[in-house]
């Protein structure tokens, strides 16, 4: 086992954790505010790798043409946790609000996204801050997962209990749809699939007991 990259801070939850390599052949690497809000905004000294978008190599090195001569590709982030690539090679992200909006975001270098300023578009945003694509009241939301399949985006959500789907227009999401409300409890993971279909698992069992799961790995024909 080798170590990549150590001073994340973590905390009991807003831990992120979801890695996805690019296009590009680099890492990207989600992570929450550990319980901070001020590390979202943080660039340099202790936090600042948390509340981010890490982008490095593959031996956990700093790229050339990262923006701020770190590891962070992109800042201002409660608690990141989907990530997937489009046909274009853009980053798209999914993310816990707090008590009010979830957020797909369309992640670009250095983009400052606005927690713990603006949680989905309230809040104190505007200027330089970057709007979320789409956003979910966390009644219907929680959204962790996200998959894209022949420019649609796909986010499956657990206290919300339901899919999303939603057509990439450009850079925006539109024609947005919901399924399976209520029908699997809590959704986690969505991952695309063989065949152009998508893997999706429950996030139902919430003790400890052993042998006692109930989850589900569901394959979902998008044909």
């Amino acid at each position: 086992m080798q170590t990549l990259l150590t001073g994340i801070q973590r905390n009991v939850y807003h831990n992120g954790g979801r890695l996805r390599f690019g296009p590009d052949g680099m890492l990207y690497v989600s992570t929450g505010d550990a319980l901070n809000s001020a590390n979202a905004q943080r660039l340099t000294g202790a936090g600042s790798l948390n509340g981010k978008i890490l982008r490095m190599t593959r031996t956990g090195g700093i790229p050339a043409g990262n923006p701020f001569n770190s590891y962070v590709w992109s800042y201002g982030h409660r608690n990141p946790q989907g990530l997937a690539f489009d046909a274009q090679g853009r980053l798209w992200e999914q993310e816990f609000g707090n008590n009010v909006m979830d957020e797909t975001n369309l992640i670009v270098r250095g983009g400052n996204y606005g927690w713990p300023q603006c949680e989905g578009t309230t809040g104190s945003c505007g200027g330089s801050l970057i709007a979320p694509k789409q956003t979910y009241p966390t009644s219907a939301g929680s959204c962790s997962g996200l998959a894209i399949v022949a420019s649609v985006v796909y986010v499956a959500c657990a206290r919300g209990q339901r899919m999303y789907r939603e057509q990439i227009s450009g850079s925006s999401l539109v024609n947005s749809q919901q399924y399976f409300a209520g029908t699997y409890g809590r959704l986690r993971t969505i991952e695309p699939a063989p065949g152009g279909n998508l893997w999706l698992t429950t996030t139902n069992d919430r003790d400890s007991t052993p042998n006692n799961s109930t989850e589900k790995v569901i394959r979902v024909d998008l044909r």
